[in-house]
């Protein structure tokens, strides 16, 4: 009823011009609740199932249930992400529910749990027809269900009271309702996406879209299923769909979620009887983008790359690490001056670099021995983003370097069956380029593009930036470049107020290719440090970025910033927390009349101009009776 997937041990390196790129596999873990014979003989448990797509499965763990629950019937399983731990729902009176809490040691070791009492941990009288896990630790199941308009409800529960926290209705589609919801299961993502298989004769498989919002849920359908399905889990960025007739034959559907293909039937893993299913994800994804280029002369430049590291799974990782052979790329001895970092306030997990890291001899970027956990609602130490900067020389030209990461780690125990890699290969781009078809599996064919590097088509080179308080209501932002700036476009003028999150606050076209200094005024700053840096885009659309540079502005608290202006189809306004919730953003035409009006609800609001005619405004921003006013040009391109 959960989710998951894995990667199996890789030999992988950072790409050079002359290696070739495997794609690394996956090693998921399915959680089956049933019997160890398809039969039904033999007493109630649940297994964990090590690559359970492969013909290679083998059974890690198989825990016995039988102090717990009298057979397999309404018995529910599922694993929490929250911690980590298996959790077995017994409704058979279909007045309480009871529930189990197993500890099976992840991600350190994967064993039966030790002396389970017979006693549950929670009981109840909310009584589920489903049982599965968000990553924040809440329970989701189907319940009044009405087959006439093909609507149900789909609750979200607290797991140790059984309390609704709340509650959302369920379209299905018309000439596709389910027949019943009583008889199925469900499975959520670790990105928070939800399938479900439900009804009989025939079950029908469905994503369920919207479930978390305030808004009602629809069940979008996927497919008819052969035969009765009364389990799912995702393994692997595909649906394993599983069920039995209870006369021998035990059968599993495989669906990919990324190609919406259905593969034939095959016999349920390891011989065993499926009841419930649920799954464990341990799973990393790993983005590499080439954010500055400096050509130092004829032959070298200064580099340096931004690597984010993201836990993609469901369960927390060990030995969290990230790779980069730099020599394998640029030639052994044509690096130097390598300086690693993380990007400030992207290490919420407090992990440490690696002083002896070179790029060459010793290629690990992290120390060894650390742990990333996986994301819920209240954390951020889930990810990292690292800047990787050096110097190469020798540079050929007429050559493409292509450079890739490595992110890997393990659950289990080293030297046992559980023990299970996940690693992967970086995939060129931003952070948002870690899953590009969100199906959760990030080694896809596709999604492990290397960065390229080509010297001969090396932007612009920043000599300088500074910037520099005006009048303590504006910043001047400056910056020199070097001449002439051949095939360059533009200048684009970026402002951030933590030093991570950066947006456009103007642009400047590059008319003159001889002219190396430039500058830009920005009106209206708020207080508190304020970051800055300066992008330029050739004509062709490679870019690179200035340093960053920041103004510590201590003279307006209370001020905001209103940009772009001109403004096309959006107006961004800023402010400092004192802001939040107490200032008012009102929006006139030339005339005076007021077309809008809200209040601030973060630091950053947007309001939008797209239906508004080309020409003059006004924006009013009061905070507590202090007012700030700006014209704005509204100009569409």
């Amino acid at each position: 009823m959960v989710k998951i997937f894995l990667r199996q041990s890789l030999a992988l390196f950072a790409l050079s011009i002359a290696l070739s790129y495997t794609s690394v596999a996956q090693n998921s873990l399915l959680v089956n609740f049933g019997t160890s014979s398809c039969s039904g003989s033999g007493e109630p448990a649940f297994s964990l199932i090590k690559n359970p797509l492969t013909d290679s499965t083998s059974s890690l763990i198989t825990c016995s249930m039988a102090n717990q629950v009298p057979d397999i019937f309404a018995v529910f399983v599922a694993y929490n992400p929250k911690n980590n731990k298996i959790y077995i729902a017994d409704i058979r009176t279909f007045t309480e529910t009871k529930i189990w809490v197993l500890d099976i040691g992840l991600p350190e070791n994967i064993t039966c749990p030790s002396l389970l009492d017979s006693t549950p941990d929670y009981t109840y009288s909310y009584v589920s027809n489903n049982f599965e896990f968000d990553n924040n630790g809440d329970l989701w199941s189907f319940s009044n269900y009405n087959d006439t308009i093909g609507q149900c409800k789909i609750d979200k529960f607290d797991v140790t009271t059984g309390n609704i926290i709340n509650t959302r209705t369920v379209q299905f589609p018309a000439g596709n309702f389910p027949a019943s919801i009583t008889s199925g299961d469900i499975t959520i993502l670790p990105n928070g996406r939800m399938f479900a298989t439900l009804g009989s004769f025939p079950s029908r498989l469905y994503e369920i879209k919207n479930y978390n919002t305030s808004t009602n849920a629809t069940a979008t359908f996927l497919d008819s299923l052969p035969q009765s399905c009364y389990g799912i889990a995702y393994l692997n960025g595909q649906l394993e769909i599983t069920g039995t007739d209870f006369s021998g034959n035990c059968y599993y559907y495989k669906y990919d979620i990324a190609t919406n293909v259905l593969d034939s039937v095959k016999n349920f893993q390891e011989g065993q009887l499926p009841i419930d299913n649920t799954s464990i994800t341990p799973s990393i994804g790993v983005t590499k983008q080439l954010v500055n280029m400096v050509k130092v002369n004829d032959n070298t430049a200064d580099l340096t790359y931004e690597i984010y590291v993201r836990n993609l799974g469901n369960v927390a990782l060990n030995n969290i690490n990230v790779s980069d052979n730099l020599a394998a790329v640029y030639g052994a001895g044509n690096v130097s001056n390598i300086n690693v970092s993380f990007v400030p306030g992207d290490n919420a997990a407090n992990l440490v670099l690696n002083p002896s890291y070179n790029g060459s001899t010793d290629t690990s970027i992290l120390l060894a021995g650390q742990n990333l956990n996986n994301e819920t609602s209240v954390n951020t130490d889930y990810f990292l983003k690292l800047r990787l900067s050096f110097r190469v020389t020798n540079l050929n030209p007429a050559a493409t370097y292509m450079n890739s990461a490595v992110g890997s780690a393990t659950i289990g125990s080293m030297g046992t069956l559980s023990f299970s890699n996940v690693a992967d290969s970086s995939n060129n781009g931003p952070e948002s380029a870690v899953d590009p078809n969100n199906n959760g599996n990030a080694t896809e064919p596709g999604e492990n593009t290397p960065t390229p590097f080509n010297f001969s088509t090396l932007p612009v080179r920043f000599i300088s930036i500074n910037v520099l308080s005006v009048d303590k209501t504006s910043a001047m932002v400056k910056w020199t470049v070097a001449t002439p700036t051949v095939s360059s476009d533009k200048f684009e003028i970026e402002y951030s107020v933590d030093g991570r999150n950066f947006k456009s606050i103007g642009e400047l076209k590059i008319d003159n290719s001889n002219q190396g200094s430039y500058s830009f005024l920005h009106k209206n700053i708020p207080g508190g440090n304020l970051f800055y840096r300066v992008k330029e885009t050739d004509i062709d659309g490679k870019f690179v970025y200035s340093s960053i540079v920041v103004l510590h502005n201590k003279n307006a608290p209370n001020s905001f910033i209103i940009y772009p202006n001109p403004v096309n189809n959006n107006v961004t306004i800023t402010s400092t927390t004192s802001g939040i919730g107490k200032t008012q953003i009102l929006l006139y035409d030339a005339v005076g009349r007021q077309l809008s009006a809200k209040i601030m609800s973060s630091a950053i609001e947007d309001i939008n101009t797209a239906s508004l005619p080309a020409g003059t405004y006004v924006l009013k921003v009061d905070n507590n009776g202090t007012i700030t006013t700006q014209k704005i040009l509204i100009i569409h391109k």
